[in-house]
């Protein structure tokens, strides 16, 4: 065992320093913060500006003393709704020929008026390409009721109705659909960074194939090893990434304001959330990091790889999306076998932790994950050996070899021959 672990560790640590020590990797931290910082920007730039677009227009063909009371009403009923959510109300004074001056703003390109309403609030109607349960005609029916209610109560006038709020600490109901917004966002992150990094692992082996530098890695060190030492190289790779990125998140929410403190509290605790966070993005990017790994050997290409990446891609998608159907219901049946199914386990599990104080099951859950990493790595170094190495499992010169080194030799003949591997790269 300790020979296998030193023959990892200098494989990953090969891997590791090969693409830390890089320009490239430079880039491609940068290039999320970037843009997403420029997407932030031009979010809030063009928000406004969108909702404006889309906001339907209603002219109302009134004298003066006729919209005043309609346009209170949509003042009024205006902070019940988001901004730019009811029509906006554009008066136009009334002309000689209604049905002429209806059918002229309805063809007003520049004021983009979907309806027209006449009859004031005695006789409404409303002229358009609107249908009768449309969300204009409701939204108008609401303003119109509203001004008529208005000019009733000033007939006949009501003191205001006040209500007496209690306040409770918390409820149930509220406390568990807070929770389930804390859980769908801790999955939707995980499921983000493990689709932003581990896809890298497709291509992983693809250059010490073309180069035949693989035939002198498998004389050196097992497979396994082989398998091994990449896998954690590439993790420790991704969570430089992940702290780069999350230092960058801290930097932006402390001169924006919001980040975590936005969400409901988890119900095991922000501390140990956090950690379980980290445990099981690792434990989600090692099962499908050993899955896309073993699937990648087997290709011979850059173009088997590209081919290969959609499939991938969906699959994750899909189990994304068996995880979160558990969002809610983390002891129904579905709740239990995303749980249960290795490679959904992580996300499903890190909803739970967001929903139940219970500290057991994710002990036995990351214990099952990492059996079945390892089930994993096994299953696709020995695909690796048959089909590509084209050697069965009785194949004895890498393991005689490596038995007649000891731990420090035979890690020192793994460094060499990755060393020989880089100088054939260069």
């Amino acid at each position: 065992m300790k020979r296998f672990v030193q023959a990892a560790f200098v494989v990953g640590r090969r891997d590791f320093m090969a693409t830390v020590w890089s320009r490239t990797f430079l880039f491609f931290l940068l290039g999320p913060l970037l843009i997403i910082g420029i997407s932030v920007a031009m979010g809030n730039m063009t928000e406004k500006m969108a909702r404006q677009d889309v906001q339907a227009t209603v002219a109302v063909i009134a004298s003066p003393a006729e919209f005043g009371p309609i346009e209170a009403a949509r003042q009024r009923l205006e902070p019940a709704f988001e901004e730019h959510d009811l029509p906006a109300l554009y008066r136009a004074d009334p002309d000689y020929d209604i049905a002429d001056q209806t059918e002229r703003l309805l063809g007003a390109k520049d004021k983009k008026i979907v309806a027209v309403l006449t009859g004031g609030l005695d006789r409404p109607t409303l002229t358009g390409s609107i249908s009768e349960e449309g969300q204009v005609r409701t939204e108008m029916s609401l303003i119109l009721d509203e001004a008529r209610h208005a000019r009733a109560l000033a007939r006949t006038p009501v003191a205001p109705t006040e209500i007496h709020v209690v306040r409770v600490a918390e409820s149930a109901g509220n406390v568990a659909t807070m929770r389930a917004v804390t859980a769908r966002a801790g999955q939707l992150l995980l499921f983000m960074l493990t689709v932003l990094l581990a896809g890298m692992l497709l291509s992983n082996l693809l250059e010490e194939k073309s180069n035949k530098i693989i035939e002198v890695l498998a004389a050196a060190v097992p497979i396994d090893a082989i398998f091994v030492g990449k896998l954690v190289s590439m993790l420790a790779i991704s969570l430089v990434g992940v702290a780069v990125w999350a230092a960058g998140a801290i930097v932006a929410a402390t001169i924006w304001g919001g980040g975590i403190g936005g969400l409901p509290q988890p119900a095991v605790g922000w501390p140990l959330f956090l950690l379980l966070g980290l445990l099981y993005y690792a434990a989600n990017y090692l099962l499908l990091g050993a899955l896309f790994l073993g699937i990648g050997s087997q290709a011979n290409s850059v173009r088997e790889v590209q081919t290969l990446s959609m499939p991938v891609t969906v699959g994750q998608i899909l189990l994304f999306l068996l995880a979160s159907m558990a969002v809610g219901q983390p002891n129904s049946l579905i709740g239990l076998g995303a749980a249960i199914f290795p490679l959904s386990s992580p996300l499903a599990m890190l909803a739970r932790g967001a929903q139940l104080e219970e500290i057991w099951p994710h002990l036995a859950a990351l214990a099952w994950q990492a059996l079945w990493v390892w089930l994993i790595i096994l299953l696709g170094a020995s695909l690796f050996r048959r089909n590509v190495l084209k050697s069965g499992e009785g194949d004895g010169r890498p393991r005689k070899s490596w038995g007649r080194r000891s731990g420090g030799a035979a890690a020192e003949a793994a460094g060499e021959a990755v060393g020989g591997a880089g100088e054939m790269i260069r």
